[in-house]
């Protein structure tokens, strides 16, 4: 795979404004996040961590989705806006059926994230580029 696709089937998915990945759903939990100076890096904080060394404490909403173009899970922190769109888009596609897309856009300084339905499954995503297969499991073990 290309390393500027990579950045579309990763654990956590950053695509660039314009891209898409169509992901599922699994779940959604409100987690509380710090930056761990000693690891340089975010952290998810449990009752059993200690608190003394993290900065930035915080809570997310994280959004844990299977990514349709890795076939992997896939976790997107959102902020409260980000969830509501996100429930809306969700609602939406529980009523219509379709096709949830992922992707991000710069507003201002930030770059946010958005979702889309799109009505016909893999049409929207396939204009930008990105390939997507479908197989059945026991096709895959047959043409083995």
């Amino acid at each position: 795979m290309p390393d500027s696709q990579y950045r579309l089937v990763k654990h956590f998915a950053k695509p660039e404004p314009g891209e898409y990945v169509p992901i599922g759903f699994i779940e959604m939990k409100r987690e509380t996040v710090a930056w761990s100076p000693k690891l340089k890096q975010s952290i998810y904080v449990t009752p059993d961590t200690d608190a003394g060394e993290l900065k930035r404490i915080r809570e997310v909403n994280v959004l844990r989705v299977v990514n349709k173009l890795s076939v992997n899970i896939s976790t997107i922190e959102l902020t409260d806006e980000e969830k509501e769109q996100f429930e809306n888009v969700y609602k939406s596609y529980q009523e219509n059926g379709g096709q949830i897309l992922f992707s991000r856009k710069k507003m201002g300084r930030k770059t946010v994230s958005f979702f889309e339905l799109s009505e016909e499954k893999e049409e929207k995503y396939l204009k930008k580029g990105v390939e997507v297969k479908s197989m059945l499991l026991s096709e895959k073990l047959e043409g083995e």
